[in-house]
């Protein structure tokens, strides 16, 4: 079976996909990554065969504006979220997917992933839910597709709530922005607009529990992502076990250089809390974060990278933003969490389930002095119960399919479409 993944152009979309590409070609089956320019070092780094297609994503031009950080960041529990997330997400869509040459010769994605699907013949294609034009590649050329979630499905939920809106002639483009951008293509290869161009005709999905948030009617097939962040030379330091507790301070990969700004509690503050606590702390910052951050207590030591493979398994707690990808590292070692929330895609509805489930807390905005987020990190790192709740997350994210036990599954899905 021949399997391409079509990804967005960025590590934290990229690497969620590759323990299940891996598991895909273990078992034999020949595995392609599409992406946008700029990624190939990143796929091949990941021992992954790269395709380019389209332009590079800086030249998909969308007036910004005076657009917030937070545009994109759904809240479950808000019934009027995801109107404002849809009015920053479909400009972004449209024209990362189906934007048409640019005059210097060179086509939309849209063209080159169906050329391409069309040459190499896929089976089956996974596509990164903020690709769609995968979708159209796919029934173009006759393969079976599907999503492969990296988060909560905010696509599913906000679509799921324009067709209560408009009613259920979803394919009307005069009343859907976004589909009324997929018309020329779908004119030019003859394809039937259909659900499944936005959905998938299923969709893989990591998120556990009572943090999924899924559109009705859609098949999801649960499935855990294995933690994947890079590939590095163990530092020596790391080798040697710590002698008091480890904390790993972390925003993530996707937001470097707005986190300082953004987040909840500004680095300066974190590490007025962190200076004098009987803990070592682990802060992956890069030069400019490391700036911003002021005077580096005694007791931090920052790395510009380190897998989160590596580190997290010697820490006993995480600082970090919500993130999806980094709570999806943390769980599955039962560490205890304390969020420091910027909000920009699924961190509040992963703040609240880390909550809910008692993992862990989140940092008060209108409690956040470092003598607070102190007291904080102390009852994340000392009280019982927290450690007990990171256990019981674990279990639970744990119990979900591996990528290994997906790959009948996809076989099955594929040879269903064929």
């Amino acid at each position: 079976m021949r399997v391409l993944f079509v990804t967005v152009p960025l590590a934290s979309h990229v690497y969620p996909s590759v323990s299940l590409a891996h598991a895909l070609q273990s078992a034999g089956h020949e595995v392609r990554f599409a992406s946008k320019p700029g990624v190939e070092q990143l796929i091949t780094g990941c021992g992954l065969h790269a395709v380019t297609v389209g332009m590079p994503a800086d030249e998909d031009h969308v007036n910004e504006g005076d657009v917030p950080i937070d545009a994109l960041a759904l809240d479950p529990d808000d019934p009027e979220s995801w109107r404002s997330v849809r009015r920053y997400l479909t400009p972004r869509v449209v024209s990362a997917n189906f934007r048409a040459d640019d005059g210097r010769g060179r086509g939309g994605v849209i063209d080159d992933l169906v050329t391409y699907c069309r040459s190499w013949r896929p089976d089956l294609v996974l596509w990164d839910p903020a690709f769609p034009a995968a979708a159209i590649a796919a029934r173009a050329s006759g393969a079976a597709h599907g999503r492969l979630l990296w988060a909560l499905d905010t696509v599913g939920h906000i679509r799921h709530r324009t067709l209560e809106e408009i009613g259920d002639d979803g394919a009307d483009p005069g009343l859907d922005p976004l589909v009324a951008a997929m018309q020329p293509a779908l004119e030019r290869y003859g394809v039937e607009f259909g659900e499944d161009l936005l959905l998938g005709r299923w969709s893989l999905d990591p998120v556990p529990g009572d943090a999924q948030l899924r559109a009705p009617g859609h098949t999801y097939h649960p499935m855990r992502i294995v933690p994947y962040n890079g590939a590095a030379v163990e530092p020596e330091w790391l080798r040697t076990p710590p002698t008091r507790p480890r904390v790993c301070l972390t925003y993530g990969a996707s937001i470097r250089g707005y986190a300082p700004r953004f987040a909840t509690v500004p680095l300066p503050v974190l590490m007025e809390a962190f200076a004098g606590m009987d803990i070592e702390v682990v802060a992956t910052l890069n030069d400019e974060e490391t700036a911003e951050a002021g005077p580096i207590p005694d007791n931090v030591r920052t790395v510009d990278f380190v897998p989160f493979t590596q580190l997290l398994p010697t820490c006993s707690a995480i600082v970090y933003q919500g993130g999806d990808g980094t709570f999806g590292c943390a769980a599955p070692l039962s560490l205890p969490q304390l969020i420091n929330l910027s909000p920009k895609w699924g961190e509040i509805a992963v703040s609240r389930f880390v909550e809910r489930r008692g993992a862990g807390l989140v940092i008060d905005p209108g409690r956040a002095t470092a003598e607070d987020i102190r007291e904080q990190l102390h009852r994340v790192l000392t009280e019982p119960s927290f450690r007990k709740g990171a256990e019981e997350l674990r279990r639970e994210v744990t119990a979900l399919p591996t990528p290994h036990a997906v790959v009948p599954l996809l076989e099955r899905l594929a040879a269903a479409d064929s």
